[in-house]
């Protein structure tokens, strides 16, 4: 069952996109291997960049000093991938942000692109298991791989963390609700879709999806209404090992603020490590 917690807090934004084929540039360091460890790989939000989730990553590892090391994977606009910064043979739970150079492309194409970041990296460093982050639209990328695109021979996405994810698209109306309820006023396609999808997601996976509520009334993070990012439950509340919600109130819960908030740092950070 879903478990909820209001807390304060702040904002954070993530997600995918790009067009062409993956073509990828040989990795910096050719004896990293991550076969025992669990990266932290991050999509930022619609129009994201790499700043996105630059100072979510440096306060993370300064305050909780679980992890060692970051990469950038872009994708480049004729498909190819470029790695910025490098992993050692030592990289503790690294981070490795996903980042598209065009960065407004349709969720589904988002989708394609994580999975082939998630096969480059795993034939470069054996990647075997990693935790994923998504913010907003990046949440939805995430779950449309999890659901569509992850197989058998792919690394295992152990954790998933969604952040102000629109899974019940954005219309006031459409999601009328409250964050005690289990359901929203109506249910638009893509949220069936993703319900209907949940079959396919790994029995293992642990979720946590967070809303914001600006106004502290069960409304919205200003962008997205708490009732579409909590729709999150009817896709993975019994369908997975573990399914947890918090909404994060106040000022700084505005939908493209999430990220830079040490409230949302701590709650992150007590899930994926």
């Amino acid at each position: 069952m879903w478990r909820k917690l209001v807390l304060f807090g702040g904002a954070l934004f993530l997600a995918v996109a790009v067009f062409g084929s993956i073509k990828a540039y040989s990795a910096r360091v050719s004896d990293v291997d991550l076969s025992n460890t669990t990266p932290i790989v991050l999509v930022h939000g619609t129009h994201g960049t790499a700043n996105s989730f630059n100072d979510m990553i440096s306060r993370i590892t300064s305050t909780y000093g679980n992890s060692t090391d970051k990469i950038i994977v872009v994708v480049k606009k004729d498909g190819t991938l470029e790695y910025q910064g490098t992993l050692s043979s030592k990289s503790k739970n690294p981070f490795i942000q996903i980042v598209f150079e065009n960065n407004d492309a349709p969720i589904g194409e988002e989708a394609e692109w994580v999975n082939a970041v998630i096969k480059d990296i795993q034939k470069k460093y054996n990647m075997t298991q990693y935790s994923a982050i998504g913010h907003s639209n990046g949440g939805l990328a995430l779950t449309t791989y999890a659901e569509e695109l992850a197989d058998d021979s792919a690394p295992t996405m152990e954790k998933l963390v969604v952040i102000g994810t629109p899974f019940n698209d954005l219309d006031a109306d459409d999601n009328v609700t409250t964050t005690d309820s289990s359901g929203v006023a109506s249910q638009t396609a893509e949220l069936k879709k993703y319900i209907a999808g949940s079959k396919h997601l790994d029995a293992k996976l642990q979720v946590l999806s967070i809303a914001g509520d600006l106004d502290s009334d069960g409304v919205s993070d200003g962008v997205v209404p708490v009732g579409s990012a909590l729709s999150s439950r009817l896709i993975f509340d019994d369908t997975v090992a573990t399914y947890s919600e918090q909404v994060v109130t106040g000022e700084n819960a505005q939908h493209s603020d999430l990220h830079e908030n040490t409230t949302v740092d701590a709650i992150v950070a007590a899930f994926i490590y």
